[in-house]
């Protein structure tokens, strides 16, 4: 059986040159914004997931809200839901709203310049249905599919993508995990952001999780490196990521510097009752904060 994970693990990850899309073209880049603080704050690794199926609870029902404050005037929100539908099964929902604000209309005046009429909105949503299944005492999948929308001015795009992924556990708190991520036909001549990815995390104490993930996002030619960690004292977590780009961009930003990479976080965990929070430097084009409310029941 450990075989036949790794072996499907290895060729997640690098069978993706079969399927290799145009560079640049990707649509739906809300697909790779994360759906909670704690996701955000470990550089929104897939294997760690909130909503990877795998992960999910299934003793236990889960409810996040996600309020997130980003860039100028744009508005982000996110729920889910996780519900045991058995022994060994459970099921996700969720719904994520990303809203770009107002943008002024701009027109050419025939002279080389450009004069402003009006504005104009543009939103993204994401609708998820997750299926987690325990295998057995190691082995565990999930599938996800989403509908995903997008809004600018009276034009729409829409479409489905779906996911799937595996954990393998050597150890009660030592797993592999492997998937691939919005997988999905073009929509309107755009690729989808698809990616796979091949991770490890484990417990190196009780309470101190060290996680790392290599990630392939094919349709865009890139290669990531997520490295995170968390560690815990009574009820507060911390958190912090980093994310290394491996193609096309620099280790460090000529911009920004290497602080862009960086995510940070903490949590709160009073049992029923869960807060989260996310920092994400973003250089010039200010800072990203999530903030998430969660109950288990």
């Amino acid at each position: 059986m450990k075989k036949i994970v790794l072996i499907f693990a290895v060729t997640l990850l690098f069978c993706c040159n079969a399927f290799a899309g145009r560079e640049g073209t990707t649509i739906f880049q809300i697909l790779n914004i994360p759906v909670s603080a704690y996701d955000a704050s470990l550089s929104n690794i897939n294997i760690i997931r909130t909503q990877n199926p795998p992960l999910m609870p299934v003793d236990s029902y889960l409810f996040n809200f996600t309020q997130g404050f980003h860039f100028a005037e744009t508005k982000y929100n996110a729920a889910l839901a996780n519900l045991p539908v058995g022994k060994n099964s459970v099921i996700g929902v969720s719904l994520v709203y990303f809203n770009y604000g107002s943008m002024p209309k701009t027109y050419s005046d025939g002279l080389g310049g450009y004069i402003e009429d009006g504005s104009f909105g543009a939103t993204d949503k994401v609708l998820s249905l997750s299926y987690g299944l325990k295998m057995s005492k190691k082995l565990a999948g999930g599938v996800c599919v989403k509908y995903i929308k997008q809004d600018i001015d009276d034009v729409s795009y829409s479409g489905f993508a779906f996911d799937v992924s595996f954990l393998y556990y050597l150890k009660k708190n030592f797993a592999l995990g492997a998937g691939a991520a919005n997988l999905g036909s073009e929509i309107s001549g755009y690729s989808l952001p698809s990616d796979f990815y091949l991770g490890v995390f484990g417990n190196v104490t009780k309470k101190t999780k060290l996680i790392a993930q290599l990630e392939n996002y094919y349709n865009d030619d890139l290669y990531d490196l997520k490295l995170a960690a968390e560690t815990g004292f009574e009820k507060l977590t911390l958190r912090a990521g980093y994310d290394f780009s491996l193609k096309k961009q620099d280790f460090f930003n000529a911009n920004n510097g290497v602080i862009n990479n960086f995510s940070f976080g903490l949590g709160l965990n009073f049992g029923f009752l869960l807060f989260d929070y996310a920092w994400l430097p973003e250089g010039d084009l200010g800072n990203v904060h999530l903030f998430t409310v969660g109950i288990k029941i």
